[in-house]
């Protein structure tokens, strides 16, 4: 859908919007591009912005006007921030305000080993009632790949073949975020299983192409997966739909790779590896930039996992200073 900006910089937004289309192909992307820039438009029609110019102190007073979560206000200010880029390069002065502060109240969700055992379960009878389908097909596996290698969704599937050797047991990733490219080693178990998925007649794989893939080859998207693991936290009475709110997150895919982080550092602690130890190499296994962020990743279902936060909490408190 095409949107028509009326500001005096109208013609401005609307050939950054192009250059967005040209620089990402990504629908969402330009959406959110559009959306935001369309909001900002009204609000410079408003003020009757007489000169072409971006300046922060009306900037952070349109931000200001918006009741939402700091993140929120953070992903708008992203947008701007880029369009003034844009502005400066054609000669238009733009200024920026600070991001706005405040900290996150997110809490990832964290599965026990018990419902992670109910979740590969029901995963690998989903073929059994859907014999035709692909994705319940798929889906056992993305779901130990998630889960054994603590991948983010979107590097999972842009895997291929040849990101992985299965000789050794290791998976380059490539789709990373930031562009970091990793080294991901796996578990025997978890390699012999890929090697029975790869050799499956059913799915019809070839040398070089992707893991997971649509009937015509096509790489599937994130989405198709998600709406078939929320049936599957619905039905175990994980997650209830009715419960959660459209701006949480919630039990969800995503939810593996903190499973992983926090399964791991259990699972190091009780083999006798100290926190000093191993949330370092966590941290690189991971693709995290640092142990900032990797430390958000700690901070979940408290009452459920006491003895891992006490000893993270002991580690990490002369590191990330709380709150003064």
């Amino acid at each position: 859908m095409e949107i028509l900006f009326n500001s005096i910089l109208k013609d401005e937004m609307a050939s950054f919007v192009e250059f967005i289309k040209l620089d990402n192909n990504h629908s969402k992307t330009v959406r959110a591009y559009q959306h935001t820039l369309s909001e900002f438009d009204s609000f410079l029609c408003m003020e009757r912005l007489a000169e072409k110019k971006l300046q922060a102190d009306r900037i952070k007073y349109w931000l200001d006007g918006f009741h939402t979560h700091i993140s929120t206000k953070k992903s708008k200010l992203s947008r701007l921030k880029r369009f003034a880029k844009y502005l400066s390069t054609i000669g238009i002065p733009a200024s920026l305000p600070e991001l706005p502060k405040g900290t996150t109240d997110f809490k990832p969700y964290v599965f026990t080993p018990d419902e992670m055992l109910q979740i590969f379960e029901l995963a690998d009878d989903l073929i059994l009632t859907n014999p035709n389908s692909r994705t319940a097909a798929e889906l056992p596996m993305l779901l130990r790949l998630l889960y054994g290698c603590g991948l983010r969704l979107g590097e999972a599937t842009s895997l291929t073949w040849d990101d992985i050797d299965l000789s050794i047991g290791v998976i380059t990733v490539k789709a990373a975020k930031y562009k970091k490219q990793r080294k991901v080693p796996m578990s025997e178990e978890l390699s012999r299983i890929l090697k029975l998925y790869q050799s499956a007649p059913c799915f019809e794989m070839q040398e070089h192409g992707l893991l997971f893939k649509t009937k015509e080859g096509r790489k599937r998207t994130a989405g198709t997966y998600g709406h078939v693991f929320t049936r599957i936290l619905c039905e175990l009475s994980i997650r209830n739909p009715q419960t959660v709110k459209r701006s949480a997150r919630g039990p969800c895919l995503h939810s593996l790779r903190h499973t992983f982080t926090l399964h791991s550092l259990m699972k190091a602690e009780s083999k006798g590896r100290g926190f000093m130890e191993t949330v370092p190499f966590l941290s690189t296994y991971l693709g995290h930039v640092g142990l900032m962020e990797t430390d958000k990743y700690l901070k979940a279902r408290h009452e459920l996992y006491t003895g891992a936060h006490t000893a993270i909490a002991d580690y990490t408190c002369d590191i990330f200073p709380g709150e003064v």
